[in-house]
């Protein structure tokens, strides 16, 4: 019993963490995916990009974070899908849907960042906003179903087939990387 709530309060704090560092307000939580993936569509037109890095190791800090938040989606949100930890009467599921929706959180936050990096690098900004927008768009709404209760495997086979999309584009922008689902450092 300790241990849960011990993992309960963690994850908690985690959650907390990753929406108070979070450059976006909570208002854009509300905004439907659609309108998450066209405005992040928008100010990452291939006319905003640079013409040469103007941030250092950009390819690096976009691998960095991308991993981590594709790792924390397939671990904590796509696998127990899998399972079937989300449908009612599942054994844990109260704690899968708390897991994943502080995953969700990380994975947003993470994307954003990685969004930053690959906006300081002329080819990462032109290849990867439409799949970082689409993929933090469905994490989005996948946070919120978790909220209340209810993530449709469907939904979690869409938001996979955008990560799938953004390790596509990253390998053509030369930004190859590894789903980071490790638990040690």
């Amino acid at each position: 019993m300790f241990r849960k709530l011990s993992v309960i309060l963690v994850i908690g704090l985690l959650a907390f963490t990753a929406a108070c560092s979070s450059k976006s307000s909570s208002s854009t939580n509300a905004v439907s995916a659609a309108g998450v993936a066209a405005s992040a569509a928008a100010t990452s037109t291939p006319a905003a990009c640079p013409t040469k890095n103007t941030e250092s190791f950009a390819k690096t800090k976009f691998v960095a974070d991308v991993a981590i938040a594709g790792g924390a989606f397939k671990r904590y949100i796509y696998t127990p899908a899998k399972d079937g930890k989300f449908k009612k009467g599942a054994n844990g599921r109260v704690l899968a849907f708390v897991k994943a929706a502080a995953a969700g959180a990380l994975t947003v936050n993470r994307l954003e960042a990685a969004k930053t990096a690959a906006q300081a690098n002329p080819t990462l900004c032109k290849l990867l906003a439409e799949p970082i927008a689409k993929f933090s768009a469905a994490v989005s709404g996948l946070i919120s179903k978790a909220k209340g209760g209810s993530i449709d495997p469907s939904d979690v086979e869409n938001a996979g087939g955008y990560l799938s999309d953004l390790h596509g584009a990253a390998s053509q922008g030369g930004a190859a990387f590894t789903d980071n689902t490790s638990t040690t450092a």
